[in-house]
């Protein structure tokens, strides 16, 4: 990935689809006129996918649920040529009003695993999943206890307040403070059934302090609460990924 421009906040958007980085998209435009931030946009390609349009008549399962037979090659690069466009104007359109930089870059592998990778210079690592909820949910900061984490903190009194919902503490491995907003669970499989009941527009998370500190268990995450994670500490997490999914770095556009 390109490096980022120097910001006070360097937010890197890591998707499969546009539709799949939309809910992040409307997210960070509520959030981008407060902050000196920069952009950058990732889409990635699924390779299981660009496998699987290799073989004639196979079928596959839809967002819908429903089997349809998958798509040509050639019908698939003008799927992904159309989501690059849309990515690419709305990071535009996000960036422009704040004056923000924006870049925007192409990837292929595994979601979490590319957007891991690409880290390197971001701040903020934001995995995009597309909205399954009509209302607008809460935001949920995840933490290890009793570790003080007051940036992913900060940030998250700071984007739930851009959307005037509730900000949640989920705790796990401690004592949950004495406020209406904390809760504090034995252990990460406890949080995540509770995710997994509630109606959540964001997850906020620090990969270094923990709970969560792999790419499976950010992808539990991703799977369980169904919409974006904002992934702080994503930077130093290289060691737990295959030298196969490594990206050299880009060129700077012109």
């Amino acid at each position: 990935m390109t490096t980022p421009p120097r910001a006070e906040t360097r937010i890197l958007i890591g998707a499969g689809s546009f539709a799949d980085a939309t809910a992040a998209l409307k997210i960070l435009g509520r959030l981008a006129g407060g902050v000196n931030v920069a952009f950058g946009g990732l889409l990635i390609e699924d390779r299981d996918m660009l496998n699987i349009c290799q073989i004639p008549n196979q079928r596959v399962v839809s967002a819908s649920g429903t089997l349809v037979f998958a798509p040509s090659p050639a019908q698939l690069r003008t799927v992904l040529e159309a989501d690059a466009k849309a990515f690419q104007r709305s990071l535009a359109e996000i960036a422009g009003p704040a004056g923000a930089a924006w870049s925007f870059e192409h990837s292929i592998g595994d979601l979490v695993q590319q957007a891991l990778t690409a880290s390197a210079g971001w701040d903020i690592v934001v995995v995009g999943h597309r909205s399954v909820h009509p209302m607008r949910g809460k935001i949920i900061s995840l933490r290890a206890a009793p570790v003080a984490d007051d940036a992913l903190e900060a940030f998250s009194d700071q984007l739930a307040s851009a959307l005037a919902v509730d900000h949640l503490l989920f705790s796990v491995g401690g004592q949950s403070d004495t406020t209406p907003r904390s809760h504090a669970f034995a252990d990460l499989d406890g949080a995540l059934a509770a995710l997994a009941r509630m109606n959540v527009q964001a997850v906020l998370l620090d990969l270094a302090h923990g709970p969560v500190r792999t790419p499976d268990q950010l992808r539990q995450v991703l799977e369980v609460a169904r919409c974006p994670l904002f992934v702080f500490g994503a930077a130093g997490s290289g060691d737990q990924l295959e030298h196969s999914t490594q990206i050299p770095p880009s060129q700077d556009r012109p």
